[in-house]
């Protein structure tokens, strides 16, 4: 009986950690990996980092809001007007290299997605890529982006 107690205390604490919300999709804007950050409610980006996937040692771009606006894009690895370098190792996307985009807000944090530059210069102009789960990625419309998002916030 304990055990199950037990099981079941453990259940409602992993659920009261709020759902990464999924708000980022990358595109290619003015030849630049460009973050798209839909607008959320319960989320509002503090932080944006980049950083590569299964490459010693780690490269990584990150940035911190300092009272500027919220962000509706971002060119990666130019910080906007607002907001301060916190770490640049990471200075240019190479081809065969995955990398990872997150954004961090007060209280939550959303989707990060995995894109290689390849990925995201072979969409579509009407086209997003988005976390599908995990590291899966896929291609959607902007429109059916912000949908998603509008229905998780």
């Amino acid at each position: 009986m304990s055990v199950l107690v037990t099981l079941a205390a453990l259940a409602g604490l992993s659920a009261c950690s709020p759902a990464d919300k999924p708000v980022l999709a990358l595109r290619v804007l003015d030849g630049q990996p460009t973050l798209f950050v839909a607008e959320c409610a319960v989320f509002t980006a503090d932080r944006i980092s980049v950083f590569t996937i299964g490459v010693t040692p780690t490269a990584k771009w990150a940035i911190i809001r300092e009272g500027g606006e919220k962000v509706a894009t971002v060119t990666l690895l130019e910080p906007p007007s607002g907001w301060r370098l916190e770490q640049q190792s990471l200075v240019a996307f190479e081809p065969d290299i995955v990398y990872s985009v997150a954004a961090y807000g007060d209280q939550n944090k959303a989707e990060s997605v995995n894109f290689t530059l390849a990925q995201v210069s072979e969409l579509r102009p009407d086209q997003v890529l988005v976390s599908d789960g995990g590291t899966k990625r896929k291609a959607v419309t902007e429109t059916a982006f912000r949908d998603r998002a509008r229905k998780a916030c």
